[in-house]
């Protein structure tokens, strides 16, 4: 008995397990996000009782930002290399711990080395979270069960504000890392006797075939599968490329795969610049502390219904989206800040901005998990996460100078807007790629010969 392995998964019902997976692996994000956010609302509370200077923590921001574009590839060629549910566990766990242990910290020089590992940790969660569900779910769904699983990072990024208003002044700065502590760990507990290896992954290994069987069972158990059943999987790279990055330039990912940096460097450059320097450029112009917050949160909840856009449309229409995103955010990026706006309108404008930038955020990792083969899936995400830390790391910096230079505030917002045109050129490129590849809109697997991959 021969079972095709992608005919099994794509016609796996909806069942407990699958809302298991999902849930698990948005709780993991949830608490990716909650850590990537929390420390906006730590630093200034910590300044304070540090006593230190204004900018002392910057170099903490840098740290965990360069931890995850180490981490991304790093523990995406573990997933790689040694399975997606340990790497997520481990990943989990080393958040957990390190935040923890943060709140022990006596000096600067200890917060940033603390912030660096977590940032390790951050890095490696989400390529192994997103190659998991892909490679567990139907394709049918799989690029939208992704984008709701990404949308988990939106909603962790607001838990901190939401929880530090009512506990920081009763508790003080530690309670949010009490809690992103203790989050990560028991999800990391959880995932341990809940979370299910990825039946792809045993499969290309070879060595698990009892596992590999078992596996189908529990995702197909109206099939009946007899104990010598054999199930394969067509090679979409050839296993021996199974955590080599010089795989992610085979065939026709020597151009998809630049393209994908590309538009997740602009991006993210433009999300992390607004979400740094929105309210400074706000009060700049005139607003209050309160009006400049309550504005500015306007970009999350654009973001979040620009996550839920893309949930339903990612899987029938591609790069498409994104194309039409990048595009639209330049000019409404460019405008959030520029004066003479009624207040309606000026929440509008910045609402549609966070749509387009999250929006494009949300829709690069769903079909990251979408193009990516299973050989080399948490590689590649990895590596691709790791391009947008770039864009993320550059943000605070090309923000400060900007303001050094004395621009006026509706000028600054021009540099986010340029790199989003970059990233339209480059989405343009990537659907024009992808249509010549799958011949239409639709993506799945990236296919690439036995010889392309071992050429590479």
């Amino acid at each position: 008995m021969t079972i095709d392995l992608d005919t099994l998964v794509d016609g796996r019902p909806v069942q407990v397990s699958t809302i298991l997976l999902i849930v698990i692996a948005a709780l993991a994000l949830i608490s990716d996000g909650f850590d990537l956010a929390a420390m906006g609302y730590i630093a200034p509370e910590l300044s304070k009782e540090w006593h230190l200077a204004q900018g002392a923590l910057v170099p903490a921001f840098s740290a965990g930002i360069i931890g995850m574009m180490i981490g991304g590839p790093l523990l995406g060629y573990l997933g790689d290399r040694y399975g997606r549910k340990r790497i997520i566990v481990l990943g989990l766990t080393v958040i957990g711990l390190t935040t923890l242990v943060t709140m022990g910290a006596t000096s600067v020089t200890h917060f940033v080395v603390l912030r660096f590992i977590t940032g390790v940790g951050l890095g490696g969660v989400i390529p192994n979270v997103v190659a998991l569900v892909a490679e567990l779910t139907p394709r049918r769904t799989r690029g939208r069960l992704i984008v709701l699983i990404t949308l988990g990072i939106v909603l962790g990024i607001a838990l901190p504000g939401l929880l530090g208003a009512a506990l920081v002044p009763l508790y003080g700065w530690r309670v949010l890392l009490v809690i992103g502590g203790v989050l990560p760990l028991a999800i990391a507990l959880i995932s341990v006797f809940v979370l299910p290896e990825s039946i792809k992954y045993l499969l290309v290994r070879g060595d698990r075939n009892d596992r590999v069987r078992e596996l189908a069972r529990l995702l197909r158990p109206d099939l009946a599968i007899d104990p010598d059943a054999r199930i394969t999987i067509a090679a979409t790279v050839p296993s021996t490329s199974r955590g080599s990055t010089s795989a992610l330039f085979a065939g026709p990912f020597a151009l998809i795969t630049p393209l994908l940096w590309i538009c997740q460097a602009a991006n993210q450059m433009a999300n992390f610049f607004s979400l740094t320097w929105l309210p400074t450029l706000l009060q700049s112009s005139g607003a209050t502390t309160a009006q400049a917050s309550t504005i500015a949160a306007q970009f999350s909840l654009g973001g979040f219904l620009g996550g839920i856009v893309m949930m339903f449309i990612i899987d029938r229409l591609g790069v498409v989206p994104l194309v039409i995103l990048f595009a639209l955010g330049c000019p409404l990026v460019a405008a959030m800040v520029l004066p003479g706006l009624s207040p309606v309108m000026h929440a509008l404008v910045i609402a549609g901005a966070g749509f387009c930038v999250v929006g494009v955020q949300c829709g690069m990792t769903g079909l990251l998990g979408v193009l990516y083969p299973t050989p080399i899936r948490s590689l590649g995400t990895g590596w691709t996460q790791s391009a947008g830390r770039l864009g993320a790391l550059a943000a605070p910096v090309v923000g400060g100078i900007l303001l050094g230079m004395n621009l006026p505030a509706q000028e600054l917002t021009l540099a986010p807007a340029s790199l989003l045109a970059v990233g339209a050129v480059a989405s343009a490129a990537l659907a024009w790629a992808c249509w010549r590849h799958f011949g239409g809109v639709h993506v799945s697997e990236v296919i690439v010969s036995p010889i392309e991959g071992h050429r590479a």
